[in-house]
């Protein structure tokens, strides 16, 4: 496994789930262990003596508390992933269950759980004198302090822990921090190709399955050392399969060392879903999923669909768009454009389908649609009038009062005509 893929998985929030507890476990034991070897380095006698019942009372309420807590916050945990799941989509669980206080709160617990365990132990064991004894109360000190810091903030996090709210704002910040990426460097570093499709040897997927990540810097290293250049045909949240060019090979590479394969393929991370850092518009399909999920007649919350609605706009206006064109630094690799239109018509023309006989959403639609006209660039800007166009369409067609289909009907020429007399 590369250092590139080996850093994707440590990163992804399933794994961290248990990688953190692992890592503050082992922690947990250095920590308790410590205290024995500070026994053997530092003479009897410089440190005050410690009562072995004190530590054994202290090591005890730990332990038997900690293991209730880690086990109802776990249980937490799972209720947060079911309500993010029924609640807004099941594509949102990966963020829920990303939060980071959670995660700290569950390897806090947990890794106090054992530290408590393994010290008592030791602690009967007699494996601490005096001194071992004050160094282990200094640190179950601190760890009761850290505890009770954790446990301030866990209390917090729960009262907002898979809230519709706090699943929104979470979608908020991942799609932010895509949509941020790709208006910094829409080729990923790399420049891109609005041309003809190049010319050159294509490299193809070898297995079905999402494109969520490309290594850019060993594609980058790989077209120097073959004194070439790669033109990637793919984006992050592609569905490729064996029949998909990932990448072609520019005609004239070293013959001597020509590019593996093998590697070119080995920089494209598959996986089974979609993923957000380096997909702008996941995170637009996430949200409307969400409004979907709300237009259905099971829940039948427009207000949620609306609060979607504006996180979507909010999105796409309020990101900043870098206006100083910077030079490519990944300059042998080359990456087909991605269509900005993709980012209104993903987003909003599932709503308009699903709410069209909802004249509340209809006209949250219009009204956000005009204020992208007016804040975002032509290529946006035409898609949300076009976007609008097909909503008021589809809401004429839904609608069953003809004084709803008016009022909509004026709504929209009022925004558009002005809008178009702007731009």
């Amino acid at each position: 496994m590369s250092l590139y893929r080996a850093l994707i998985w440590l990163k992804a929030a399933e794994n961290r789930l248990w990688v953190k507890p692992a890592v503050g476990s082992v922690v947990a034991v250095l920590i308790a262990m410590a205290a024995a070897v500070g026994n053997r380095l530092i003479p009897a006698g410089l440190l005050p003596d410690i009562d072995r019942s004190t530590l054994d009372n202290l090591l005890g309420v730990i332990a038997s508390s900690m293991l209730g807590v880690a086990t109802f916050s776990l249980s937490i945990m799972v209720a947060a992933f079911s309500s993010a799941a029924v609640g807004a989509s099941p594509r949102a669980i990966q963020l829920v269950a990303g939060d980071a206080d959670t995660q700290n709160a569950i390897t806090t617990f947990i890794s106090a759980f054992i530290y408590a365990i393994i010290a008592n132990t030791a602690l009967g064991l007699g494996l601490y004198g005096s001194t071992g004894r004050f160094i282990l109360f200094v640190c179950t000190m601190g760890v009761l302090l850290y505890l009770i810091v954790t446990l301030v903030r866990w209390v917090k996090t729960l009262s907002v822990l898979g809230r519709m709210e706090n699943t929104l704002a979470k979608l908020e910040a991942a799609a932010v921090g895509a949509m941020g990426a790709y208006r910094r460097s829409p080729g990923m570093g790399a420049r891109t190709d609005h041309g003809a499709t190049p010319t050159g040897e294509p490299v193809h997927a070898n297995k079905v399955g999402y494109l969520r990540h490309i290594d850019m810097q060993t594609l980058q290293e790989q077209a120097v050392a073959a004194s070439t250049r790669l033109h990637l045909r793919v984006r992050p949240g592609q569905l490729v399969h064996p029949g998909t060019v990932l990448v072609i090979v520019e005609a004239g590479a070293n013959a001597d060392n020509p590019p593996d394969p093998a590697a070119l393929r080995q920089a494209f991370v598959l996986g089974d879903g979609r993923s957000f850092d380096q997909d702008p518009r996941f995170g637009l399909i996430v949200l409307c999923e969400v409004a979907q999920r709300a237009l259905s007649p099971a829940v039948n919350d427009p207000g949620t669909a609306i609060a979607a609605m504006n996180t979507i706009t909010r999105v796409l206006v309020d990101t900043p768009t870098d206006q100083v064109a910077q030079e490519a630094p990944l300059d042998r690799l080359s990456l087909v454009p991605l269509d900005q239109s993709d980012f209104i018509h993903q987003a909003f023309d599932p709503i308009a389908r699903d709410g069209a006989a909802v004249l509340e959403v209809q006209l949250r639609m219009q009204k956000l649609l005009s204020i992208i006209a007016v804040g975002c660039d032509e290529t946006l800007a035409h898609a949300a009038r076009r976007q609008a166009a097909t909503s008021l369409q589809r809401a004429s067609q839904a609608l069953v009062l003809d004084a709803d289909k008016v009022r909509l009907s004026e709504l929209h020429t009022t925004l558009f005509s002005s809008s178009d007399r702007a731009s």
